[in-house]
């Protein structure tokens, strides 16, 4: 799920509820079409914010700093921005989110980056697996509305994002995780449909742009020194 490359113009939603911002930085159709949106509780207008967003986030990342595009994933739902995939260092991790709550429209980041040694291509391939088993289980899956959960699996860890229409459904979707095979943890951010939304972010939606210079990527006041100016701290791969 993390490597397929699609087009970028491709805007279609991952059928787990959100739009994936992938390591290569695009939105993953996997399938999903406009009806797909219409039948998540979000509504199609719902979805295609999230995936304005997500472009925003897409755009910030890669202007930014190129490794956070390459390894962090990101689903969203009504704003909310889950964060997840695999860094070296700790400083990754917190800039992916420092420059996603730039981004307008975003009403909350949860930042589930797991910092740790590079994964064994084994182990990558083991979470792929993982993640398209529970995809399909979820869809099949009379007791849970499928469409409204965004799935990710790193290092055996699955993430579930998105909405649960109540706190049974939910816990129904983590048994389904819990069952699968390879599984060795599950980590849920998903809201219930029952809570309220906190408000959109709009203040700062411009400032995800780098300056000519090198200043902050963001407002001063709000971004840790570390992270005041663009700097790659992960090493990238050879092309």
């Amino acid at each position: 799920m993390r490597r397929a490359l699609v087009p970028l113009l491709c805007l279609a939603l991952a059928p787990g509820c959100a739009p994936l911002i992938t390591p290569l930085g695009v939105a993953l159709t996997a399938g999903a079409t406009g009806g797909t949106m219409a039948m998540q509780d979000r509504g199609l207008g719902g979805g295609i914010s999230d995936n304005a967003i997500a472009l925003g986030i897409n755009e910030a990342w890669i202007s930014n700093d190129p490794a956070i595009f390459r390894k962090v994933s990101t689903s969203i739902n009504d704003g909310i921005v889950v964060l997840t995939g695999h860094v070296t260092y700790r400083e990754t991790a917190k800039r992916a989110e420092t420059l996603a709550r730039g981004v307008e429209g975003v009403r909350d980041v949860k930042n589930l980056v797991r910092v740790d040694e590079e994964p064994s291509l084994g182990t990558m391939a083991s979470d792929r697996w993982i993640t398209m088993r529970l995809r399909a289980d979820l869809t099949f899956a009379a007791d849970v509305h499928a469409v409204n959960y965004a799935i990710d699996t790193v290092a055996g860890t699955v993430f579930l994002s998105g909405v649960a229409r109540d706190q049974a459904e939910l816990d129904r979707a983590v048994a389904h995780a819990k069952a699968t095979s390879g599984v060795r943890d599950v980590v849920t951010a998903v809201r219930l449909r029952s809570e309220p939304l906190p408000p959109a972010n709009r203040a700062v939606a411009s400032a995800t742009r780098p300056a000519p210079t090198h200043a902050p990527a963001v407002p001063a006041s709000s971004v840790p020194s570390s992270a005041a100016a663009p700097v790659t701290v992960e090493a990238l791969p050879p092309p």
